[in-house]
């Protein structure tokens, strides 16, 4: 936005300066939907529309859809139109979908034929089997979901990868005869593990990976203007990223609350894989603590001027379910930014901040400005304000796919040491764990591995963690609190 009430310009083809020319050369590529007979084709046509508009920044994401180019269609008429308004409606959110439909009926009402596909693409969506595949060594897996639809069968697959933040790296879309022989070659190596799943929890786990997966792709690129199907690749990711939301509003809702990435909100992206252990593998993630309730506080006021300097805030931050603890006790002023608390906490857990967090508080949940979970940002919210008494306690959970969960606990709030310089870290327990290890869990196989020379993966695990040969392994009883001092001064 410009800052004004008026949306930025849009150069899609429903808001271009010359619609009329850019029209015609719509309806005529649209012309092979009239005849053709495959209703998937028919909505990957009309998922490319609203993939080319799904940034921009209007609340139900498909303003140039609704308000552009709809109503343009609606005004040449034809069958084409009518084709590609119906394939439109098929993939699009409900704003556009009814608009679309709204259109396509009018024109058809004067007597222009419907597509030969449309009464499948408007029967009901039905779910047959749901599956999530867990590689051996934990660090990836497939959500699989079939679908019935006008007797025909066909199935899309989700591949997530637990270290880019457990986000969707890839999704296929498979005809329903293609599936068995998909499933078999994905289950060949031992090792590998094959679960069934509800049709709602498939959901949202998947919900969880695609959000992952748009966070991450705004920050990297902006989604070309035309994406294009290629009949050697396939229809690129934004295409099938459509496709496959607009299968899953038609599956049930898991009961579980959202979270980080979506532009709703799912629960956790760390409980994305609940954990297995594969019986010698690189493990799986653990499965997170309970959920939070929804907050039921409301959030005190930020310190004025005219209440004086804060105080300084004495905090434990313990790694959830490390054992033995490991943990930083850390002196902040009580009026620090959750914002700056993260960079803080990152210092003192040699973490690489390259991954994304959120802070877990009775006043909600808060994360980082302009990231699109649909949460409080924590630029303006302080300590003080979220855990405001001693004993008080919040959370920080750290790359949702390891799940770093940080449990802080005001220890202590006092005046100011005249001589101290803050923030500082005032003691600690144990090394923090390399950071992409595979959560808890993960660390302590790889401190397994690393122990036994014997061990099948102890070069492989030597090699990720850059040792050199004769090089000692991390020591996880190491705690230096002069590094972590020098790497809070950078902070100062």
């Amino acid at each position: 936005m410009d800052g004004t009430d008026n949306p930025e310009p849009c150069d899609c083809p429903g808001c271009s300066e010359a619609p009329g020319d850019v029209i015609g050369t719509l309806l005529s590529g649209a012309a092979a939907l009239v005849d053709d007979d495959d209703p998937i084709a028919a909505e990957l046509t009309g998922a490319m529309f609203v993939a080319m508009v799904g940034d921009e920044p209007d609340p139900d994401g498909v303003r140039p859809l609704r308000d552009g180019l709809i109503p343009q269609l609606a005004d040449r008429g034809g069958p084409e139109a009518v084709a590609l308004l119906t394939a439109i409606a098929a993939v699009s959110p409900p704003p556009a979908a009814e608009a679309a439909r709204a259109a396509a009926a009018t024109i058809a009402g004067t007597g222009v034929p419907w597509p030969k596909w449309a009464d499948e693409v408007a029967a009901e969506v039905t779910v047959d089997d749901c599956w999530r595949i867990d590689s051996p060594d934990g660090t990836d897996s497939v959500f699989t979901v079939a679908f019935r639809r006008a007797g025909r069968r066909h199935a899309m697959m989700v591949i997530v990868d637990h270290a880019d933040c457990a986000a969707a790296q890839d999704i296929l879309l498979l005809d329903g005869d293609q599936l068995p022989a998909a499933l078999d070659e994905l289950t060949r190596d031992q090792g590998t593990t094959r679960t069934r799943l509800d049709p709602a929890d498939l959901r949202w786990h998947v919900e969880q990976a695609l959000d992952a997966r748009s966070v991450h792709d705004e920050a990297d690129a902006e989604l070309d203007d035309e994406p294009e199907l290629d009949d050697d690749e396939g229809p690129p990711y934004p295409v099938l990223a459509t496709l496959l939301d607009a299968r899953l509003a038609t599956m049930p809702e898991s009961d579980r609350p959202p979270a980080p990435h979506h532009d709703a909100g799912p629960d956790d992206l760390a409980d994305l894989l609940p954990g297995l252990l594969d019986g010698g593998g690189f493990p799986a993630q653990r499965r997170p603590g309970p959920v939070r309730p929804a907050p039921t506080r409301k959030l005190p006021a930020k310190r004025k001027k005219s209440q004086g300097p804060a105080p300084i805030y004495r905090v434990d931050v313990v790694l959830a379910d490390s054992e033995p603890p490991v943990r930083r006790q850390l002196e902040v002023v009580g009026d620090t930014p959750l914002e700056d608390l993260h960079h803080v906490i990152q210092s003192a857990f040699d973490w690489d901040d390259s991954h994304l967090h959120l802070f877990e508080t009775p006043y909600g949940d808060f994360a980082p400005p302009g990231d699109r979970t649909g949460h409080q940002s924590e630029r303006k919210v302080t300590l003080e304000q979220v855990a405001p008494a001693v004993g008080d306690t919040i959370a920080y959970r750290y790359d949702f796919g390891d799940d770093w969960t940080h449990e802080i606990t005001v220890a202590a709030v006092t005046d100011r040491d005249p001589t101290a310089v803050y923030p500082r870290c005032t003691g600690g327990e144990r090394a923090a764990p390399p950071e992409d290890c595979g959560g808890v869990l993960g660390y302590a196989h790889l401190l397994n591995v690393l122990a036994d020379p014997s061990h099948s993966e102890y070069a492989d695990r030597r090699d990720w963690l850059g040792l050199d040969d004769g090089q000692a392994p991390l020591d996880p009883e190491r705690f230096d609190p002069d590094v972590i001092e020098r790497r809070l001064a950078a902070l100062r």
